[in-house]
């Protein structure tokens, strides 16, 4: 009986125990079940409406060039864990080939390091490269240990979405950026229209971590984003920003900045701001054009002068006293830039704006208006100039010109005012007047954005703004548009003159205050328009800080550039060729790119027998003649990618580029069979 009852006994603290442990198992499923159904349901539930990203919209020039468009790129990694140990020795050292091949990044032997070292840390997530491209993707798919996908192989790769601009760095920032806290150009101020509306799906999370959509009414479709068509021609921004580049490097500046601008309308054909960095090299970090107001010198002495015409007191015949190039206004003495060699004595007033005699407009300036200072203040100010021109990109500067009332004002501030100085303009600003006065008194607000499009639909499409109807008399207007004229064939600009291209404009030279005084820094502008006669374009230039040693007047630093922008735009126009027999004209298709190549080009031309469907290719120094079939692949090589674009796009082909530099290679053949919306790489060097 003993041994029975502890035989029993036994059997029933087993049995408690394990009731008991039945019991806790029990409550702690119940936890954990609880646990993670609050979990789901609240931060990962099963079926949810997720949010479906909309494409951006794209960025077009006026020509319909893709400036800025969103394409699918990828992060590929591997988990090299997964691959069994056979797999992965005998093909691991084939892979780092084929990554190191397809990218370029790494050498072999670096790719093979990073996966060994991988494998033997049991790492499950190696990233091997991120902004792969689709085609890459392709390539890398068919490796040895990824081709066995991912879980044999383990093969990891994301799509997401990436802003890609196919010109790289011409109108970068006035494209601008998509970044998030940074956004600027085009990119921010049409945000609302190019991001579009994300939609919402009913999903469902499956094994993986995958989201397999479900279908169900509560849904919402995307909406996508709008195109956004600008008044950029990226051609001509080619021009204009390559030109502005050449000088800064020349003369070691710190910064510049150039617009080119359509007289009648006011659309912005190209408009850049290049600025020095540490490496020693120039980009695009902030747009100096509309973004910075500072002193423009003598360039402003238009704005004067058409005051003091106004007035109807005074004519270009107007003699002026510019004694010996200095005169002192109360405490202060102003010189004219050839005052060491005795100036320019006495001249009309039409002459002292041609050769940009600052004493010469001070001093007409105080004859009219010392007594009434104010009025003068008054007079600039209806000409619209001291109004910001509520530009369409963010961050305009405010223009400002000193009050009568100012603090800050004195004796000397009317005649330093009347020459570019107590006062503060942007680039754009000095523009819009100049492109007045070329557009017949008539000022137009500049504009960047033409059209915005949701597929075929019109969203919006821009007309001309008038800001003025008429700055001042159709008499002062001719009389200004002469004087610009005289300034390029007679004054301080005819190191650009030109038979062939006609233009007017002005320069400036300033000296730029630090600290509250004048240094011996400079910034140096041309401001105009071409033809002179039948104005199309408008152009500043304005370089800030050139290396004095090297120059610094407005006419040696700054107008050339704009000589260049003239030159190129003019030299596009087709060449009429006689043939050798002196039958009928035809035509050519060609394009210079370098400013001592557009007399050349015209030359060989004229010397050489041209087919109506031929092009001019530089070779070397010298040109040579590329006939351009309909149906057949033209030879590219050694043409820059501005030219090759051209060629291919009025073949009706599509094009993408690789690498930068002229033409290395193409993946069409010369002479091989052509579609239209064909797709052609270039390879450049």
């Amino acid at each position: 009986m003993k041994q029975k009852k502890a035989i029993f006994i036994r059997v029933m603290i087993i049995s408690s125990l394990i009731v008991i442990a039945a019991v806790v198992i029990f409550v702690k499923l119940l936890i954990v079940q609880s646990n993670m159904a609050g979990s789901l349901s609240q931060n990962d539930p099963v079926v949810a409406l997720r949010e479906i990203d909309t494409p951006r919209g794209n960025i077009y020039d006026v020509k319909g060039n893709l400036l800025a468009t969103s394409m699918p790129v990828y992060t590929i990694a591997i988990d090299p864990s997964q691959a069994s140990e056979t797999l992965f020795s005998n093909n691991y050292r084939a892979l780092a080939q084929g990554l190191s091949a397809i990218f370029g990044d790494l050498s072999a032997d670096q790719y093979a390091l990073k996966l060994l070292q991988a494998r033997r840390s049991k790492k499950q997530y190696l990233k091997l490269k991120s902004d792969v491209r689709y085609s890459e993707l392709q390539e890398v798919k068919k490796l040895p240990i990824l081709r066995k996908g991912r879980f044999k192989g383990g093969f990891v790769y994301t799509q997401y979405s990436n802003r890609t601009k196919p010109f790289g760095y011409l109108c970068n920032r006035t494209i601008g950026y998509g970044r998030a806290g940074s956004d600027v150009g085009i990119e921010k101020s049409f945000n609302e229209d190019l991001k579009g509306k994300n939609g919402l799906q009913m999903m469902q999370k499956i094994n993986g971590g995958i989201w397999k959509p479900l279908s169900n009414t509560q849904d919402i479709e995307p909406v996508p984003g709008s195109d956004v068509y600008s008044t950029i021609d990226i051609h001509m921004q080619d021009i204009a920003q390559t030109a502005l580049l050449r000088t800064l490097e020349k003369f070691e500046a710190e910064s510049g900045s150039v617009i080119l601008m359509d007289v009648n309308t006011g659309a912005i054909r190209a408009m850049s701001s290049l600025q020095r960095t540490k490496e020693e090299k120039y980009a695009e970090n902030f747009n100096y054009a509309f973004g910075a107001a500072y002193e423009p010198g003598s360039t402003f002495k238009l704005a004067s002068l058409l005051v003091a015409l106004e007035s109807g007191k005074v004519d270009t015949s107007t003699v002026v006293d510019t004694k010996n190039g200095v005169f002192q206004f109360y405490d202060k003495k102003m010189k004219d830039s050839n005052s060491h060699r005795g100036g320019h004595g006495k001249i009309s007033l039409g002459r002292a704006f041609e050769v940009s005699s600052n004493i010469g407009i001070a001093r007409t300036i105080v004859d009219l208006y010392e007594d009434k200072p104010q009025e003068f203040i008054d007079r600039l100010a209806r000409l619209g100039i001291s109004n910001k021109l509520d530009f369409e990109l963010l961050g305009e500067a405010e223009p400002w010109i000193k009050n009568r009332n100012d603090k800050s004002w004195s004796g000397v501030s009317l005649p330093w005012i009347s020459y570019g100085y107590e006062l503060k303009m942007s680039a754009l600003h000095i523009l819009a007047l100049y492109n007045a006065v070329a557009n017949n008194g008539e000022m137009v607000k500049p504009y960047l954005v033409d059209r915005i499009q949701t597929g075929e639909q019109l969203v919006m499409s821009k007309s001309v703004d008038v800001l003025k109807p008429s700055i001042c008399s159709t008499n002062t207007i001719n009389i200004l548009r002469d004087l610009l004229v005289g300034v390029v064939e007679n004054g301080t600009a005819k190191n650009i003159y030109s038979e062939k291209y006609s233009c007017a404009g002005k320069t400036g030279t300033a000296k730029i205050a630090a600290q509250g005084s004048y240094g011996s820094e400079y910034r140096a502008s041309f401001v105009g328009y071409f033809p002179a006669d039948k104005p199309k374009y408008s152009c500043i230039v304005v370089i800030t800080k050139p290396k004095k040693e090297l120059g610094f007047y407005g006419n040696i630093v700054a107008a050339p550039v704009f000589r260049e922008i003239r030159d190129l735009l003019f030299a596009e126009k087709p060449v009429v060729v006689r043939d050798m027999d002196g039958g009928s004209a035809s035509d050519y298709v060609g394009l210079a790119h370098e400013i001592n190549s557009i007399h050349k080009v015209l030359e060989y031309t004229t010397n050489n027998q041209m087919a109506s469907n031929s092009l001019i290719r530089s070779n070397k120094s010298d040109f040579e003649s590329v006939l351009v079939e309909s149906n057949l692949m033209p030879d590219l090589s050694g043409m820059t990618p501005m030219d090759a674009l051209f060629v291919l796009e009025n073949l009706g082909l599509r094009v993408e580029l690789e690498g930068k530099g002229k033409v290395k290679a193409q993946s069409l053949s010369v002479g091989k069979s052509i579609q239209k919306n064909q797709l052609v790489i270039l390879r450049l060097s």
